[in-house]
């Protein structure tokens, strides 16, 4: 779709409607800062990649390893403290207790420029806040419920919170937002179109 209409194809690239990569589409953010109030993602205190390791039980989920961890950061969202929340990529990314992904994480995330790579390590673990992998949008009309967490039960539901997130990511007021969502901005008979066309997608399996 055109820059400034939806962009979806940005992330949903024909002809599979997805790019295999990740993404924080801010329900992360959304999910949480309904139970603890506006803004109160924003302020989660997120500990850096070596203070996380550090102490792997209390914040990363459980292993063979370390079957008594408590993965407050891979929960539903809740009161804390810590106010559990689900940081998606960030509990994988530079898990000393996951070294199957890293390399190939490493390569999406933090690509070298000149040789050198581009971000530090903690640099790229605060990106992964709320990344997801994307999903298909293939048959999306019959696959509900919708999101990582399944809160929302229809289409037009998924298109108005995307319309609400991309407000705040414009705003500066989404955290880790990604670069796409600049190009999102839909009008009612956008939101009313881009329904139809995602029905459009649905798969006939008679």
């Amino acid at each position: 779709m055109k820059t400034g209409a939806g962009n979806c194809a940005a992330c949903h690239t024909p002809p599979q409607f997805t790019d295999f990569a990740f993404h924080n589409t801010g329900a992360a953010q959304d999910d949480f800062d309904a139970l603890n109030g506006a803004g109160a993602f924003m302020r989660l205190d997120v500990p850096s990649l070596a203070a996380r390791n550090a102490d792997f039980d209390t914040w990363l989920p459980p292993t063979e390893k370390h079957p008594h961890a408590e993965g407050p950061f891979l929960a539903l969202p809740g009161l804390g403290p810590p106010p559990p929340t689900d940081l998606g990529l960030w509990n994988a990314y530079g898990n000393p207790d996951r070294p199957e992904p890293q390399r190939v994480l490493e390569r999406l995330l933090n690509p070298e420029e000149g040789g050198a790579k581009k971000f530090s390590r903690d640099d790229v673990l605060a990106r992964t806040i709320g990344r997801f992998k994307t999903t298909t949008l293939r048959d999306l009309g019959q696959s509900g419920p919708y999101l990582h967490t399944g809160r929302f039960r229809t289409l037009a539901e998924v298109l108005r919170f995307y319309d609400r997130v991309t407000d705040l990511a414009r705003e500066g007021k989404l955290r880790n937002a990604p670069e796409e969502f600049a190009g999102v901005k839909l009008s009612a008979d956008d939101l009313l179109a881009l329904e139809a066309f995602l029905r459009a997608l649905n798969e006939d399996y008679e």
